[in-house]
């Protein structure tokens, strides 16, 4: 088998692609009426969820013994995931009739990914879903703020424009991106 065949189905990879779609169209279909920035984040963080399954191997010791260059390989695992999570959302909006636009899902996807990037690295891939839930939770309890630390911890429910909603983001999808690809899903 070549490497890359043997990587994805250590990581269940096969089967997230084929839920991706399944879990971002009911998602979409639950929380359509009417489509808000509530609803919008939230089939997101459903996308996220599914596309980071697997962020370990089910041997640590093989994936610390072998020759392979992993920081490459879960770089572009979590880079893949990203961007089908986020094309997978965007391509299921367009079935309805007011899509967010495509700067809200990327900003939200890239960030969620970058969470559960950092939670892998930081507690274990078994927890990557905990701090994209969490952070979403969170967002969606508190009230719209105006102050800064109100608009950071509310980024996923914050305005496509907001400068600083998007820096949040990306700083948290490098920081998660570098974290996971250097140190790998802590067991």
């Amino acid at each position: 088998m070549r490497p890359f065949a043997l990587y994805a189905r250590s990581r269940g990879v096969p089967a997230a692609v084929v839920f991706l779609p399944v879990v971002v169209l009911i998602a979409w279909s639950a929380l359509n009426t009417p489509w808000t920035p509530l609803s919008a984040s939230l089939t997101s963080l459903a996308a996220v969820l599914v596309a980071t399954v697997g962020l370990t191997g089910q041997d640590p010791e093989l994936d610390r013994s072998t020759a392979f260059p992993w920081p490459l390989w879960r770089f572009g695992h979590l880079l893949v995931a990203a961007v089908l999570a986020a094309a997978s959302v965007l391509l299921v909006q367009e079935l309805g009739q007011q899509p967010f636009p495509a700067a809200f899902v990327v900003r939200d996807t890239a960030g969620m990914i970058g969470l559960a990037g950092l939670a892998a690295a930081v507690a274990g891939a078994r927890f990557a879903p905990v701090a994209p839930v969490l952070w979403w939770a969170v967002a969606a309890i508190m009230p719209p703020a105006s102050s800064v630390t109100g608009r950071i911890v509310t980024w996923p429910l914050g305005s496509p424009d907001d400068a600083l909603t998007s820096w949040t983001a990306g700083v948290l999808f490098v920081s998660g991106i570098a974290a996971y690809s250097a140190r790998g899903g802590r067991r």
